[in-house]
């Protein structure tokens, strides 16, 4: 994914502020190292400087709510926003009622500065009309069902879509992982959930959808493929291709 990620920065110019928000991993005791990692990446394969931005929790947040609201100023400054693997379910929890979905938006509004939102896996299950909580569903045995999403996909396109990554998963071996570890199963329950309307967009691993709000076009890239799926039936476009 490192060309398409170069690609976006291009567009947007050389100096822009681009940074990294931690809050989908914030939980995890090496959350200090994952951003390390995570800047190592941009810095040595993408060729590009993110700046860390902190929001690990909301009691955080609150315990010093001088240095939250710097972090927050420094978010909402920032004109390419990252954020990636973790937890959708934690994320939303700290993100409901913060300054984060506004972010969002401001990036992504009709006549403002520009920039970009790149979300990967769980953030990026985040962005949608509704959420699959993957650790509670496939690893504690929640029944499967929705959270509500930020929309922000929603509100900066129209589309009514549950957004799930890893849509071609194959880690399970022995059982379907498939559709970011729901299986087939699981995944047509939680069909009979969506909202009036509403849709999966599933993207395969090592995948991106690149969306060009100007234009309303949309492009794959990377290894594999994009799914719409709707009542059971499913579309797919490989990467390379771009639709409107």
């Amino acid at each position: 994914m490192v060309t398409p990620h170069q690609q976006v920065f291009a567009r947007l110019g050389e100096q822009v502020p681009a940074v990294c928000l931690d809050t989908p991993y914030g939980f995890q005791e090496n959350a200090d190292e994952l951003t390390s990692r995570l800047r190592t990446f941009f810095a040595s394969s993408v060729g590009r400087d993110v700046e860390p931005v902190r929001f690990r929790s909301r009691q955080d947040a609150s315990s010093d709510p001088v240095d939250h609201a710097t972090e927050m100023a420094r978010l909402l400054s920032a004109r390419w926003i990252f954020a990636g693997p973790g937890s959708p379910s934690y994320a939303l929890r700290q993100w409901s009622g913060s300054a984060v979905p506004a972010a969002l938006d401001a990036r992504l509004a009709p006549g403002g500065e520009g920039g970009a939102v790149v979300f990967a896996s769980a953030a990026a299950l985040t962005l949608g009309l509704v959420t699959v909580p993957v650790y509670e569903v496939y690893k504690v045995g929640e029944d499967p069902h929705w959270l509500d999403g930020l929309d922000v996909l929603g509100r900066a396109t129209g589309l009514k879509a549950a957004l799930v990554p890893h849509f071609d998963n194959a880690e399970g071996g022995t059982h379907d992982t498939r559709f970011c570890y729901l299986g087939e199963r699981r995944l047509r329950m939680l069909e009979d959930q969506l909202p009036d309307g509403a849709f999966v967009l599933g993207i395969d691993e090592h995948t991106g959808l690149v969306l060009d709000l100007d234009t309303g076009d949309g492009q794959v890239v990377g290894r594999g493929s994009l799914t719409v799926r709707s009542g059971g039936r499913s579309w797919s476009t490989a990467a390379s291709r771009v639709t409107r």
